[in-house]
Formats: structure tokens, sequence, C-alpha cells
């Protein structure tokens, strides 16, 4: 069990809405964010939630909670390990990252009890799922839609450049928001969903995984698309034989994939 961690900028908001401990949080009763996912024997679902801080200022945050939802590691190879230990650790990780800095929801509170897991992070307010932003935006112009697609690319190389593997990485896990003040791109991109996430040692040819779900993930976009998001990710302007040879790669494996 590990202890639980407490944000010191969240510590006074919390104490003040009686939800600094895991008890508090555990019997939380609320509307759920989407339906609890039921599956591998236990539960695991989401609930959105408001707290007035000291101003009377209402604050969001999801609130995470799961039990019997664990994966085996060599430090627990029976009884396994809350998967909300790894999206937290990966939250505490990335959040240390300085060069090429991945922009994540900033973690509020975790704490883990036998098959219990808890993990509140604070709400990213003004983005949107990037599937649902394509889905919403779909007369949108070449242009922006390429600024978008732009700021995706460098998000997902800002990751595996940080030594994160996502695993899961859909178009879900992408938000998005508006930021031209701030980005070249016009876009501020955040990832989400670290469950399933790992730091590699070496990414040069485990990042392909991410790329291979991702492209079979994004039905929304044309092949044109997802090729301007290819030269993005990797920097360059044209495909050379190499890079040629990878996005076949890429796309034969999301082929592949498809038909599972």
């Amino acid at each position: 069990m590990l202890s639980p961690y407490i944000s010191l900028a969240h510590e006074s908001v919390l104490t003040r809405n009686n939800f600094a401990s895991f008890d508090a949080l555990w019997n939380y009763q609320g509307d759920w964010f989407e339906a609890p996912n039921t599956e591998r024997g236990g539960w695991s679902g989401v609930n959105y939630i408001e707290l007035a801080d000291d101003s009377g200022k209402l604050q969001g945050f999801y609130l995470k909670r799961q039990q019997g939802h664990s994966r085996r590691n060599w430090r627990h190879p029976i009884k396994g390990e809350s998967t909300f230990v790894r999206e937290y650790k990966i939250l505490q990780y990335l959040s240390t990252r300085r060069f090429g800095k991945v922009k994540t929801p900033t973690l509020v509170f975790f704490a883990s009890q036998q098959d219990k897991a808890i993990l509140l992070t604070e709400a990213l307010d003004g983005f949107i799922s990037a599937d649902a932003w394509f889905k919403t935006h779909i007369a949108v112009s070449v242009k922006n839609k390429k600024k978008l697609i732009t700021a995706l690319a460098l998000a997902v190389q800002n990751l595996h450049q940080a030594g994160v593997l996502h695993r899961s990485l859909y178009t879900k896990h992408l938000f998005v928001k508006d930021a031209p003040q701030i980005t070249d791109s016009h876009f501020e991109v955040a990832v989400i969903d670290f469950e399933k996430s790992r730091i590699a040692s070496c990414m040069v040819w485990f990042k392909f995984s991410d790329l291979i779900t991702l492209n079979y993930r994004t039905p929304e976009l044309s092949c044109t698309n997802k090729l301007y998001f290819f030269k993005q990710y990797f920097g360059i302007k044209r495909l050379n034989a190499w890079y040629k040879i990878i996005c076949r790669y890429i796309c034969y494996a999301s082929y592949k994939k498809s038909l599972k």
C-alpha cells in the first residue's frame, strides 16, 4: 500500500469540503460521469465533482475509484497492483519532466487500500477530447485542421521523448483547447488515462505501437491527414525511403489490427 498523496495546493479545498481522506472520497455518492467499467471481476468508475475553495469559487475535479482492477508486475506477481498506482506514478513522473513537457491533468489526491484505489485530478477546463473536436468541426478549414493535427503530433512526440509509452493512445485520450495566445499551433493538448502506460528505457521501436493504435483508432482522419500527422511527428517535410517503410509498416499493422 502506498502512502496517501495530497497536493499541497489543494489540501485546503479538500479539507474545507471534508474530502481529505480515503474514506470520505471512497464513500462519495453522486452521478457517474460515465458508466462504471465492470470487466475483469472488479469495477472502476468516474465522477465529476465541484468543490468550493476558501473564496467560495467552485473548482471542478474528476474522482476515479476502482476495486479489484489490478495488473501483475515483478513486485506483485500474484495479487497484482491497482492500475491506478501505475497512473499515479506516471503522472508524478511526467510532472518532473522539464524538457518537452507533457501536459496532463493535475494530480490532487491518490491513495490505495488493499484492492481499492482512488485518484483525484483537476478537471481540464476548456478542453474537449480530440475525437469530439473532429466530430463537431466537420466543416473546419484545412488550415485549422492541420494546426490541430500538428499540435497532436507534437504532444505525442513529447510524450515519447519523456520516455512514456501510453499503450492505449486513442483520440479520446488526447484533449485539446483553443489557445492561440499560448502555442504557435493555436492549440494546447493534454494527455489523459495512463493506467496501461509504462516508462520505456528504449523508445526507438516501442513508440510504434502507440502510433499504430492511434492510426487504427482515428477513422475520422483521412489518409492525407494521417500522413501529415506522421510528418509532423517525425519532424520531416517529405518522406524519404526510410520513412516510407515506417509509414507502410504502421499502416499495415493497423490494417491487421482492424481484422481482429
